[in-house]
């Protein structure tokens, strides 16, 4: 995400603070790289129109460990499901909000930066080569762009193949799109052999609450951090894209 231009900003001194507590019941990376993220192979596609209707998502097993790791407190829920057919990553992010953040019109991308948002993170295994995010908001805005360690953004960047929308739902609101694995070869985060560090995470907003109170961090992966920071390579589990049958 772009907390270098946000909120976390104010907390860069706080990262060099050693890492919070991390209970035993938490994901770590290490745990994925022993253990990682299975992502199906489904010989079908989906159409990208954020509904989330096609009958190939209901047999996709939803992630659904988010958590709010720094503040202790119970958080609404977040589901992610991802399966590939050989071509195309697809993705399905369903949001529980009662406050969903979003702009009517947004000027340029980091506009996005403000707002609730669903976000990925790719890295590749060099820890030296950039690295990439995809923020999207409520209505499938994209904040992208390339970035190397330790905070060196480059938002000119943007993905040559990301398909995505989103939509407002009764409960929140869902983000459904697909990335071509071709780009992700390309871009060094898939390997041969169809593994990929994968952050995911999530921005809650609140529209109610001002200055540093008016955001929450979410992750797939504690990255055993004192203050919230997806920037560090702990952030990103490690996933494997099942072979096609």
């Amino acid at each position: 995400m772009k907390t270098i231009f946000g909120t976390l900003l104010l907390a860069a001194g706080l990262f060099l603070l050693s890492p919070a507590p991390v209970p035993a019941q938490v994901l770590t990376a290490e745990a994925t790289a022993l253990n990682p993220l299975k992502i199906p192979y489904v010989d079908c596609d989906a159409e990208i129109d954020g509904r989330g209707l096609e009958e190939v998502w209901e047999q996709i097993p939803p992630l659904t460990a988010f958590c709010g790791y720094w503040d202790g407190e119970e958080q609404p829920k977040t589901e992610l499901r991802l399966f590939h057919n050989g071509e195309f990553l697809f993705f399905l992010y369903t949001v529980e909000d009662n406050d969903v953040v979003c702009s009517h019109v947004i000027s340029e991308e980091m506009d996005i930066a403000k707002e609730d948002r669903i976000e990925f993170g790719m890295r590749p295994e060099d820890s030296t080569a950039p690295y990439y995010f995809f923020e999207i908001d409520s209505q499938g805005r994209v904040l992208d762009y390339e970035t190397r360690a330790y905070r060196h953004f480059d938002p000119s960047w943007d993905s040559n193949s990301l398909e995505v929308l989103g939509r407002p739902t009764e409960t929140g609101y869902e983000v459904e799109g697909k990335f071509a694995l071709q780009e992700l070869r390309d871009l060094g985060v898939l390997t041969s052999d169809g593994k990929i560090r994968l952050g995911c995470f999530r921005g809650e907003y609140f529209s109610d609450k001002p200055g540093d109170e008016n955001c929450k961090w979410i992750s797939w992966i504690h990255p055993q951090t004192a203050v919230p920071d997806f920037h560090v390579r702990s952030a990103f589990g490690v996933a494997r894209l099942e072979e096609g049958r």
